[in-house]
């Protein structure tokens, strides 16, 4: 049987009908890390290695962990031989999701079914860097090639949005780009925090002196990114925490901690605490779903985080302790106040993902009828797998109700990780064509055909509509 062919990764004959009900739906990418500047500009690509390597920590991590040189990877080495080591590492990373997703971008964007190898890397080279001439790739073709509606990227709450604004006038363009608001420096541990109030004060003419001038100017800055567009927020988080305190802590630490302070544990999660409820009684007032990233440990190897930065491949999954237990706390403070937001929660550890579906369960009710109102969100980055994805749809099917989730999304800075989507959908084809086999639904194609659909596209459409 040959490789990728049309019936890649779906295991049976329930899959491949569900797969044929979904495979050509467009695609409502609701998070990403795409620059709003280079989809305006739509300049035309003129090499693979900037379009397909560039940028991209998981195939660098990958081809580290092949003993590439970093003169190949990140370095000043010719673009063929970048090219021809990613290739050396691709034919040994059987099992890998970049194995997968790369065969499902050379056949499906730029017609190549052929297996990509160390022998023909410099043919497919060739061969793609033509085609990049020939059909004039650029930023906005493979938006509307893959049939993309709704791109939501992520922004820095200081942002004027100059390049949002200026794809909304472009009435050629028809693919909504929303910014998504992003405000990590917002957090006392963020080494630019002091820098950032200054910024925020400059940019919203408040003067910040305490806690509550702080929520004020954030508050305007929210308003700003609503008026232009925004539907919604995102946040990192290293761990979920919950902290209560009091108001003038909050205003004593606010002041050591702009004179230079460092702050402990205690007083970070304090903040935390405090900073995300004022937000997410925002973002419920505003209307923005509120996502929340969870888990990750970053820039572990601090040789080359200080050569490279950050989100180059020296990332890890983290644990905590007491997740449940913060998470209802939490949930259950702004249920009081009545400043729950709708939210979707991303969680790094596949090994929590049952803790994290059943405490979200806790908290759906909604006077609005608004399915799932608290959404447990694909599985990202580590978990952004085969494995990681089935997981993820075990806990969300066993604790609550996996046909109102909203599906995939790319988290990515490539134009050409809307493949992700397809080997989503392949995937769920296979998940709910199992459940066929086994006897354990009715052999319904209607409406295990019509959850497909809206997993795959309709249910995030309907959520993030304000």
């Amino acid at each position: 049987m040959a490789f990728n062919n049309q019936n890649f990764m779906l295991k049976n004959e329930p899959a491949k009908l569900l797969y044929q009900q979904i495979k050509d739906q467009p695609i409502f990418d609701y998070h990403c890390h795409l620059d709003p500047k280079e989809i305006f500009q739509d300049k035309v690509y003129d090499n693979i290695v900037d379009l397909w390597l560039g940028g991209d920590h998981y195939k660098w991590r990958l081809m580290r962990a092949n003993g590439i040189p970093e003169e190949e990877i990140t370095g000043s080495a010719s673009k063929l031989d970048k090219f021809k080591a990613f290739a050396k590492t691709l034919e040994r990373s059987f099992g890998n999701p970049v194995y997968h997703w790369s065969a499902l971008e050379l056949k499906n964007v730029f017609g190549i079914e052929e297996v990509l190898t160390q022998k023909n890397a410099e043919e497919i080279y060739n061969q793609l860097n033509q085609f990049l001439k020939d059909n004039k790739v650029s930023p906005r073709k493979l938006i509307a090639d893959s049939k993309v509606t709704f791109i939501g990227t992520t922004d820095h709450p200081l942002d004027d949005l100059e390049w949002h604004k200026a794809l909304k006038e472009d009435k050629d363009f028809r693919t909504t780009v929303a910014p998504t608001f992003r405000p990590d420096e917002a957090f006392v541990e963020h080494v630019g925090f002091s820098q950032f109030v200054a910024n925020l004060s400059e940019k919203t003419k408040i003067e910040i002196k305490d806690f509550a001038s702080f929520v004020d100017a954030m508050e305007k800055r929210v308003a700003y990114f609503a008026e232009n567009g925004c539907q919604a927020s995102d946040i990192s988080f290293t761990e979920i925490v919950y902290e209560e305190v009091e108001t003038s802590e909050l205003d004593s630490l606010f002041a050591k901690v702009l004179a230079g302070h460092q702050a402990s544990s205690l007083e970070i999660k304090q903040w935390q605490t405090a900073v995300f409820a004022e937000l997410c009684r925002l973002y419920k007032e505003y209307s923005f779903v509120t996502q929340v990233h969870f888990g990750a440990l970053r820039n572990n190897h601090s040789g080359l985080y200080k050569k490279l930065g950050a989100d180059v491949g020296v990332d890890s999954l983290g644990d905590q302790t007491q997740l449940t237990k913060n998470m209802n706390l939490l949930l259950d403070n702004l249920v009081q106040k009545d400043s729950l937001p709708k939210m979707i929660w991303y969680n790094l550890n596949p090994s929590y993902n049952i803790a994290v579906a059943n405490t979200l369960a806790n908290f759906q009710a909604n006077q609005d009828g608004i399915k799932s109102y608290l959404q447990f969100g694909a599985g990202w980055w580590f978990a952004d797998t085969k494995l990681g994805m089935i997981s993820q749809m075990d806990a969300l099917a066993e604790q609550g109700i996996l046909a109102n989730f909203v599906g995939m999304l790319t988290d990515s800075r490539s134009f050409l990780s809307y493949q992700r989507h397809d080997y989503f959908r392949r995937i769920l084809a296979s998940y709910l064509g199992q459940w066929i086999e086994e006897g354990e639904v009715p052999e319904d194609y209607e409406a295990l055909g019509q959850m497909a659909k809206d997993i795959a596209y309709n249910n995030a459409q309907a959520y993030f509509k304000k």
